[in-house]
């Protein structure tokens, strides 16, 4: 079984966007809220009247656990964060925290996040996030 993310008619732009280093997602004209994952039908109102946008990539750590295990089919060895991060724009999504220490000592909840994309194994780009400049350890 393989657990490489891949695009479905749903989730094209997305996947799209994200082999360009874009973080896109969808947003409704209607209630203008944002939302993640991808559906054809808004979350906070039911619109159909949604597009895909750019995001800006600034987001917080909201929450995380460190894990321990290897996940050999992404070539990621422990210890890795496995975050809800929170994006300036409202959704949460799962992630992950690189280009810092995993431990308690430098994730630190609300710590400002900014996108970036890394390949794990063979797959697409996956998105991940760092923290920012001003908070690198």
């Amino acid at each position: 079984m393989s657990l490489t993310p891949f695009a479905l008619p749903e989730t094209k732009p997305y996947w799209d966007a994200a082999a360009q280093d874009r973080l896109h997602i969808q947003r409704c004209h209607d209630c203008r809220k944002c939302y993640f994952p991808p559906a054809p039908v808004c979350p906070h109102c039911t619109s159909r009247n949604v597009v895909w946008e750019d995001m800006s990539g600034r987001a917080t750590l909201y929450s995380y656990v460190i894990t321990a295990s290897p996940w050999p089919q992404w070539d990621m060895k422990p210890p890795f964060s496995v975050a809800t991060i929170a994006l300036e724009e409202g959704p949460r999504l799962l992630s992950t925290v690189v280009d810092c220490e995993q431990s308690p000592f430098a994730l630190k909840i609300d710590m400002p996040l900014v996108a970036t994309w890394r390949k794990f194994g063979d797959g697409p780009k996956l998105l991940c996030f760092r923290p920012t400049a001003e908070n690198r350890q």
